[in-house]
């Protein structure tokens, strides 16, 4: 398991960096294991988009500092039907619901793909090879633009692990209301899955990886204790009053002192735009009522 800090100083997930996560190979495995839950990566995007945002217009034009990270179904269906060879869809959710039906052409990832497979804690971040054979195996080289959605928050943890390992930005996009918003719109689904052929896919090397995209438990034990710093907990209600707990937790609950605010609380309940993200101003004002503010940094898991 992983946690995700958030500065707000930092405006572009290509200038992050990372904070040595082998430290936490050092640390004692019972102590990580209480201390750290299963992650959801979605919000770490949520402030990344609204960072900068002044305006809120109606969804899906929502305001966000970086609308170009979103694509709409409509906009995605017209490159399918062009046929368009550098975008490559990726549908991140198990394999039994990519086989009942997903977006024409789109290759599958789900979870365990890009946890560490070595690793003696579960749901690490998989090392930067086990990544690049995984893209590599989908047919997906480096000049690609990638459109990656779900039918939940796993979309945006697969953009945080490429991004992390320094991907550039302006080649992922993910789906704006994700599988069910293309559903919704008539759009159509296959149950084949789609013929790639294996390529080569680098990523970076010799660079310093996004500080600010991963932390340590002894940076989360450390915000705890400062004002200007703010653990959040983006899992559901059940898990945050620990009536659930998920596979690789050793016992339900949450951090001491930690805010909460459900992942999906960032999209739209319900209407024509359900599950597409709500105006940045609408999403401002759920994190400044927990206190989450963008003159803080924050640590989310």
């Amino acid at each position: 398991m992983m946690c995700a800090v958030w500065r707000h100083q930092v405006r572009r997930p290509s200038n992050l960096g990372r904070i040595g996560s082998d430290k936490m190979v050092n640390e004692r495995p019972n102590e990580i294991m209480e201390w750290i839950k299963p992650l959801s990566l979605v919000l770490p995007l949520v402030l990344f988009f609204i960072v900068m945002s002044q305006i809120a217009q109606a969804v899906p034009n929502g305001g966000y500092a970086h609308p170009e990270i979103l694509i709409q179904p409509e906009e995605l269906k017209v490159l399918i039907e062009k046929r368009d060879p550098i975008i490559r869809i990726i549908d991140v959710r198990e394999k039994a619901q990519y086989l009942a039906g997903h977006i024409p052409g789109a290759v599958q990832v789900w979870r365990p793909d890009i946890e560490d497979k070595s690793h003696f804690l579960p749901g690490m971040m998989a090392v930067q090879k086990q990544v690049e054979d995984l893209m590599g195996s989908l047919g997906i080289n480096n000049k690609r633009i990638i459109v990656i959605y779900s039918d939940g928050p796993d979309n945006g943890r697969l953009w945080w692990v490429l991004a992390y390992y320094g991907f550039p930005v302006r080649q992922m996009k993910l789906l704006d209301g994700g599988i069910d918003g293309w559903q919704a719109k008539g759009y159509p689904t296959e149950i084949v899955p789609a013929k790639v052929e294996k390529t080569i896919f680098e990523l970076p090397r010799g660079r310093k990886r996004a500080q600010t995209m991963l932390c340590t438990l002894s940076d989360v034990k450390s915000a705890l204790k400062k004002n200007d710093q703010v653990v959040l907990d983006v899992r559901s209600k059940k898990e945050f009053f620990g009536e659930e707990t998920k596979k690789g937790a050793t016992r339900p609950g949450r951090i001491p002192g930690v805010t909460w605010i459900e992942w999906k609380e960032v999209l739209v309940e319900e209407g024509p735009h359900k599950d597409y993200w709500k105006p940045a101003e609408e999403i401002r004002k759920i994190f400044s009522a927990k206190e989450v503010t963008p003159d803080k940094d924050i640590y989310i898991y």
